[in-house]
């Protein structure tokens, strides 16, 4: 018989394999690959969620602060128009008051002209009967009233 099939054939071959296998370095050898395998699948995820935050979700939170100041912004301007109208249309009605005083048949020639109603949510709010409330409970979507 061949020297190798002579050592395959021996149990003491198989044994000594065995016993090298357990314990030496083949088990320990597999159980260590089997776990840098899933430290390296976990490494992966984590780098994954970092790549998502960093170039999905932080770009959408940076948008949704612009956005946010915008809002803030163009409130604080329709606050000022909302004023500036009321002042307009006290000054008016001062103006129409003055005008039958000074001169009464001015309204007759020169009749006041009609609101339209485009304009009756934010000339004469108090035209309207009630007003809906958006997501964040600002007046938003005026009713005009029907009388």
């Amino acid at each position: 018989m061949p020297p190798f099939q002579q050592l395959f054939s021996s149990n003491e071959f198989w044994t000594s394999v065995i016993v090298a296998l357990v314990s030496g370095g083949g088990v320990g050898g597999l159980i260590g690959a089997w776990s840098s395998r899933r430290k390296d699948a976990a490494d992966v995820a984590r780098m994954a969620t970092d790549i998502l935050t960093k170039d999905v979700v932080q770009p959408l939170r940076d948008q949704l602060d612009y956005q946010e100041s915008q809002i803030t912004h163009l409130e604080t301007v329709q606050e000022r128009y909302f004023k500036s109208v009321a002042y307009t249309r006290r000054l008016f009605h001062w103006l129409q008051d003055f005008c039958e005083l000074v001169n009464p048949d001015f309204l007759a020639r020169h009749p006041k002209p009609a609101l339209p109603d485009e304009l009756r949510a934010d000339v004469a709010p108090e035209t309207i009967a009630a007003v809906h409330k958006d997501i964040r409970g600002k007046d938003s979507i005026p009713v005009i009233k029907e009388d």
